[in-house]
């Protein structure tokens, strides 16, 4: 569960997601069958109270009462199906399709889409990515999916303390030794440290520290991602400075 990473100039000790009991059957097994097949029936019925509740909010001549309670109807139909996806990606269900993806160009791609956390929250947020990346083997819409459940994560702990968040991307060599062929990713937010004693437990499904409005499965899904990926996530927590290491293998 915990390693320390003796790599030139990176001496940290990280803590994996080891107590989700990944195997390589992850994507495969009975009990993801069973979830597959339980969201996807309870997103037909969804859209049928979907379907049914935009065409009564089309009929004008109905109570202003009945249609705002329709309407919380609708919202509430297409919150749970965005849970329902969401249970799907945390129980290692996602549909992953690696292909060699070139990362600097993907990065400026999809820089806004990392932003938009930060954005959202109104904390600052810097960048960094080093020129000429080798190509990875990735899932592309995955990938951005896990790096932003990773930044949502840095920026609502900014948020609440006021600090800074910071995203660095490194070749081969920097972090990693360059004989293991990785791109390594640090996502580092200051203000806060997670003790010791709960690092273990972030990434288990609802176990997140904030408000009810919080489910409590952005690390879970991402390391259920990294897994299905052959990705090592790792998360270190230190004097005020917490640091989610995202190790992605070269194609």
């Amino acid at each position: 569960m915990t390693s320390t990473d003796t790599s030139p100039g990176h001496p940290m000790q990280f803590v994996y997601p080891t107590n989700l009991n990944l195997g390589p059957q992850t994507a495969d097994g009975y009990h993801q069958e069973l979830l597959r097949g339980l969201t996807h029936k309870l997103n037909n019925m969804l859209a049928i109270i979907q379907g049914f509740s935009s065409l009564i909010l089309m009929n004008e001549e109905l109570d202003s009462s009945v249609l705002e309670n329709m309407q919380h109807i609708k919202e509430a139909s297409v919150s749970i199906s965005g849970l329902s996806e969401r249970i799907r990606a945390a129980g290692g269900c996602a549909k992953v399709s690696l292909q060699p993806l070139a990362l600097n160009e993907y990065l400026a791609v999809v820089g806004a889409s990392l932003q938009e956390p930060f954005t959202k929250n109104g904390v600052l947020f810097d960048l960094e990515v080093s020129p000429n990346l080798p190509q990875v083997m990735v899932d592309p819409s995955k990938v951005k999916e896990l790096l932003v459940e990773i930044l949502k994560n840095a920026a609502e702990a900014v948020q609440r303390t006021g600090g800074r968040a910071l995203m660095q991307v490194h070749g081969p060599g920097v972090i990693t030794p360059l004989a293991e062929r990785r791109v390594d990713v640090l996502v580092s937010n200051t203000g806060s440290s997670i003790p010791p004693e709960k690092l273990p437990e972030i990434y288990r499904p609802f176990t997140g520290t904030k408000n009810s409005n919080h489910l409590g499965l952005g690390l879970t899904i991402a390391a259920m991602l990294c897994h299905q990926m052959n990705i090592r996530l790792g998360v270190n927590s230190q004097e005020n400075t917490t640091t989610f290491w995202v190790s992605i293998p070269m194609a």
